[in-house]
């Protein structure tokens, strides 16, 4: 009988450690389950102690030790993975447990018995790249299948990360052409028999594999593996939504590094943290970075802001370029893709006579119009409470409310009302709400010749191939969104759009003067990440600091209360409060604490273990993608 140390795969637990007692002979790195809070959990064993060395610790103990209960898998965990979500761990203040049932995913701990990672003797791989790659896809990927076979004849297997199953689908036959045999997929989405059987491919297999998944299926990386291609690196879908808040591109780089293999990102257009650390030497060159991209379509940028003292003509949602478009679609029997930024008819409502924006009763988020079938109605995008359009205003009880901005409900009734005869398809969270749905829309749309497809964000990631025509109907409204990378996010999507565009790409916009636009337009790179390079430095933004943000959420008076608790606490590191805009989704009042840091300086000891101290009710983001959020 010995005691062991464990670190259960649960989120919420106040110790890092657990102690339990257990047979002899559990190897470190297995995985057992273990009683724990009058369930059953699973953990990783990471110590083991004589009893007899160990009475005064369990003299001391608060609490009667218990008995692990089974063994699931001898050799489930590489010290790679435990040490890499260790770090990880520090980097965003949680508990190591907590990060552990984030990247391993409930399919490899219900699977448990078919992975497999031998005890490792020491670290025999040196070698530690990080490379990055910035062209078009068909480029990109060209460079990928031929370093992938590259890899094959070192006897070495790679692991192709990307951050949702949809672009695992969409890059599955590119990547696995010819080497279909030794190529597998991993996601969350996959059913049983098709997860055991990628299972048994990376287990029973002696050629090197391909594995495509996600980042959280590295749990099942076997030994052999030589690389990590990282693509899609500028999405924010590697960001978790759920605590711990923590970006699995930085858990893949540190994986990266504990195994000592190569590590290549790549994107369209790489974040502008991954290119400043280019461009200072820390990460190198996969092959040169495309700093201007080409395209065969013909750019079109169109100003619909009308001229200075001119306010008679009607307020148009489709300009007379966009309805040409629509018009030759229609004729030559091509495809037709228009964006739009926002959902619903409307994305905001004012009051024509005092300017009071109408929000949501519930959280007080801007709710935005909607078209149903028998009436009009407001919807809250953050919390989904819906209500009436038949209201007045609450500030100076006037009818006179106002519609600003457009939403892809507005473009579609506009673009059936000028082409009643149009084969007009829309994809959105509204019209899809499952991934089939979506699916099924879009084979409709790319088997349907002259027809238009209307979509936000969401119909980006489900357009697989060229389209002839692409036009932005709106966009504007992301400008007025106060967040420090918004700029980013514009210009990736604008040049995400340009580059799926044959023929012509189209930009209806009331914000002309703007510079992206023309850099998004001529593709080029090098000109916005040196503004936006500028832009950061001067304001002390990412990559030149590093934000942490605490939120606390409850009734006004309990929420100021532990705010100030909060601000003598930390005044070490001058923090910085601010008032959410909308309340929670529960409608409670919501404070904000931000801390700015030196990038180099995290993680500060001190802080990390003050962070990790708080209680689970305060909100801990480190590095957040928006400072809203």
């Amino acid at each position: 009988m010995k005691l062991y140390k464990v670190i259960p795969i649960a989120k919420g637990i106040s110790k890092e450690t657990l102690s339990y007692f257990g047979a002899d002979g559990i190897p470190l790195g297995s995985l057992v389950s273990i009683p724990l809070r009058k369930k059953t959990a699973h953990a990783i064993v990471i110590e083991e102690q004589e009893v007899t060395l160990s009475k005064s610790e369990i003299k001391s103990s608060a609490y009667a030790l218990k008995k692990i209960g089974s063994i699931k898998n001898k050799h489930f965990l590489s010290s790679a993975l435990l040490k890499s979500a260790l770090e990880t761990a520090e980097i965003y203040a949680s508990s190591t447990g907590a990060v552990l049932q984030t990247i391993i995913p409930k399919l490899v701990l219900e699977n448990a018995k078919l992975v497999s990672h031998q005890p490792e003797e020491g670290d025999k791989k040196t070698k530690k790249e990080f490379l990055v790659i910035q062209d078009v896809d068909i480029e990109r990927f060209a460079h990928y299948k031929s370093f992938i076979r590259g890899e094959f004849a070192k006897n070495s297997s790679v692991f192709f990360c990307l951050p949702t199953a949809e672009d695992i689908r969409r890059t599955k036959n590119t990547l696995e052409k010819g080497i279909e045999q030794y190529s597998c997929v991993l996601h969350s989405g996959l059913s049983k028999k098709d997860f055991t059987e990628s299972l048994r491919l990376i287990s029973e297999e002696g050629h090197p594999i391909l594995i495509i998944g996600t980042p959280s299926f590295l749990s099942v990386a076997r030994g052999d593996l030589g690389s990590i291609v990282l693509d899609r690196e500028n999405s924010r879908s590697y960001r978790t939504q759920t605590r711990p808040y923590i970006d699995m591109r930085v858990f893949v780089r540190n994986f990266a590094r504990a195994m000592g293999v190569k590590l290549i990102m790549g994107d369209l257009m790489l974040s502008v943290e991954t290119l400043y650390k280019e461009q200072t030497e820390e990460y190198a060159e996969f092959f040169p970075l495309k700093l201007r991209m080409l395209s065969s379509s013909r750019n079109l940028l169109v100003d619909m802001k009308l001229p200075r003292g001119l306010f008679t003509e009607e307020f148009r949602v489709i300009s007379r370029e966009l309805e040409a478009l629509i018009d030759k679609t229609k004729e030559e029997n091509e495809n037709l893709f228009i964006f739009c930024g926002r959902k619903g008819l409307a994305p905001v409502t004012v009051c024509g006579d005092c300017g009071q924006v109408v929000v949501c009763k519930q959280c007080g988020a801007p709710v935005t119009l909607f078209a149903r079938k028998d009436e009009n109605i407001f919807s809250c995008n953050k919390c989904g409470e819906e209500r009436s359009t038949s209201e007045r205003c609450t500030h100076c009880d006037s009818w006179k409310l106002e519609t600003l901005g457009i939403g892809i409900e507005l473009v579609e009734k506009e673009i059936k009302k000028l082409f009643p005869e149009a084969k007009v398809f829309r994809l959105d969270k509204e019209s899809a709400s499952t991934e089939k749905r979506a699916s099924d829309i879009m084979k409709k749309f790319e088997n349907t010749p002259g027809s238009i497809l209307v979509g936000t964000e969401m119909a980006l990631l489900h357009l697989s191939k060229p389209v002839e025509n692409v036009a932005v109907a709106s966009m504007d409204a992301l400008f007025m969104v106060p967040d420090f990378r918004i700029n980013e996010k514009i210009f990736y999507l604008l040049l995400s759009m340009r580059a799926k565009a044959g023929k012509i790409f189209l930009i209806q916009t009331r914000n002309g003067d703007e510079t992206l636009f023309n850099n998004a337009l001529n593709g080029n790179l090098i000109d916005f990440y040196r503004q936006e390079i500028e832009e950061r430095k001067k304001f002390k933004y990412p990559p030149f600091s590093l934000f942490i943000k605490l939120s606390v959420e409850g009734k006004r008076s309990v929420v100021e209360k532990e705010t100030e608790r909060l601000l003598e606490y930390f005044k070490e590191w001058n923090p910085a409060p601010f008032e959410s805009k909308n309340l929670s989704r529960r409608g409670n009042a919501v404070i904000n604490i931000l801390f700015r840091l030196e990038s180099a300086s995290w993680p500060d000891t001190n802080l990390l273990e003050k962070l990790k101290g708080l209680s689970p009710a305060i909100s801990v983001k480190i590095d957040p993608e928006s400072l809203l959020s």
